[in-house]
């Protein structure tokens, strides 16, 4: 009995002593090299649209676009009507409530065109091309999936239907324009936020869908997908939903990105490596044709 009584004794005071020990560790941070990122997806009859920033170490404070902006550079896009120099402007996200900059073309891209990019920053020159080739292709209708729920929690969907296009492959992403106000809160990869700074005005979001489809062995056929929406919505909530047919570097480079936030957040998928389409940066310049829209109005 006296032994048990000193084994314990000892016990707790060597655990009171592991608890009470504190040591600061001074963590000498490795040297950084910050990497480019381009993002520029040209579109038939609209002006080019170029996003232009820099990385930053993983507990660097600066995290807002206006602050990850690459200010100073030259960038330029030659097409079939000339050479279009970009220069820098800005739009107020009103749902996030802050200032993105980005680089502005004033020449409207064409359907068949091929444009070269270059941008010259930090004394380093990147370069690529492409080519607007995709079809335009049209939805037979767009309906909604009731919302369920599953481990994750619930979801819902919309569905897209439409005939592939024949003759070569094609890659399809999602984009639903509305109008919201500060009560409609994120869902999804947007989380539970909402916009702070509008108070009852509306105003205009667009969203893109995250996960990109392709024809393989389906050429010609009949599709169908479905989207989980990234907004919360109520009954009779107006929307337009419109199907991107993407070149093959954007989708694969889409494609990789879905698939990497995928693995951020569940620790059974494989990460994957972004694999750049800009060599000597990270990022992708390519093209979209967009469906024409269809109104959908949520049943419930």
């Amino acid at each position: 009995m006296h032994k048990s009584i000193k084994f314990l004794v000892i016990a707790i005071g060597i655990a009171a002593s592991i608890i009470s020990c504190t040591k600061d560790i001074t963590i000498k941070p490795i040297p950084y090299e910050a990497q480019t990122t381009i993002e520029c997806i040209l579109v038939p009859g609209t002006r080019p649209v170029l996003y232009l920033t820099t990385s930053v170490p993983f507990f660097d404070p600066a995290v807002t676009p206006s602050q990850l902006f690459a200010r100073g550079a030259s960038v330029s896009i030659s097409g079939p009507n000339g050479i279009d120099v970009l220069i820098e402007d800005s739009v107020f996200n009103n749902f996030r409530c802050r200032w993105e900059p980005f680089y502005h073309g004033s020449i409207v891209s064409q359907q068949g065109g091929t444009y070269n990019l270059t941008v010259i920053y930090n004394g380093k020159t990147y370069t690529s091309s492409t080519t607007i080739y995709q079809s335009q292709v049209n939805m037979s209708s767009v309906t909604f999936i009731n919302p369920f729920h599953d481990i994750y929690g619930e979801h819902e969907g919309v569905v897209v239907e439409f005939t592939d296009a024949t003759g070569q492959e094609n890659y399809y992403r999602y984009q639903m324009g509305r109008m919201i106000d500060s009560t409609v809160y994120g869902a999804s990869n947007l989380g539970l936020i909402h916009s702070t700074c509008v108070g009852s005005n509306f105003f205009y979001v667009r969203e893109l869908g995250r996960s990109i489809y392709n024809d393989k062995g389906l050429d010609g056929q009949p599709l169908t997908f479905t989207v989980e929406p990234a907004y919360k919505h109520q009954q009779d909530d107006s929307t337009y939903v419109i199907l991107q047919s993407l070149d093959s570097a954007s989708a694969d480079f889409y494609d990789q990105l879905d698939k990497q936030k995928l693995a951020q957040l569940n620790p059974f998928v494989e990460p994957v490596f972004i694999k750049t389409k800009i060599e000597g940066c990270i990022g992708v310049f390519g093209s979209q044709v967009p469906s024409d829209s269809v109104l959908f109005v949520y049943p419930e």
